[in-house]
């Protein structure tokens, strides 16, 4: 009997690493992309969409947010990269100007925030 057991042991793993995989497969496959069904326009309009709302949900203030000289660059493989300005108000409620860089992935639905910056217009880290 003590033989037998890290014989069951690896294949309970075996077992919850194969229902992983094919839990991650269907939702890629079946989670809708809610930019693609709630946006019309082309491609680069839901890259712009989709990083405002992120450089949003990373302000300290994102309802006052004024968004200007926004880039959008087409990149390989559906892939597009955007800039720009932010205008929103600091800690101290002082309207400051931030600049953010995004890229956005159509194939794998992913997105990469490269960078934002400015003068306290960002939520602090939380280490």
């Amino acid at each position: 009997m003590k033989n037998s057991s890290p014989v069951i042991v690896i294949l309970i793993i075996l077992a919850i690493l194969g229902l992983t995989i094919a839990g991650v497969i269907y939702l890629q496959v079946n989670v809708p992309d809610t930019i693609k069904s709630n946006v019309s326009g082309s491609d680069s309009k839901k890259a712009v969409i989709r990083c405002e709302e992120v450089v949003k949900a990373s302000l300290r203030n994102a309802v006052k947010a004024k968004f200007s000289s926004q880039n959008v660059k087409p990149l390989s493989n559906n892939r597009y990269q955007v800039t720009g300005n932010v205008d929103a108000p600091n800690a101290s409620g002082i309207l400051v100007r931030g600049n953010y860089n995004c890229i956005f992935n159509f194939n794998s639905k992913s997105f990469d925030l490269l960078s934002l910056e400015g003068d306290d217009v960002w939520k602090p880290l939380k280490k």
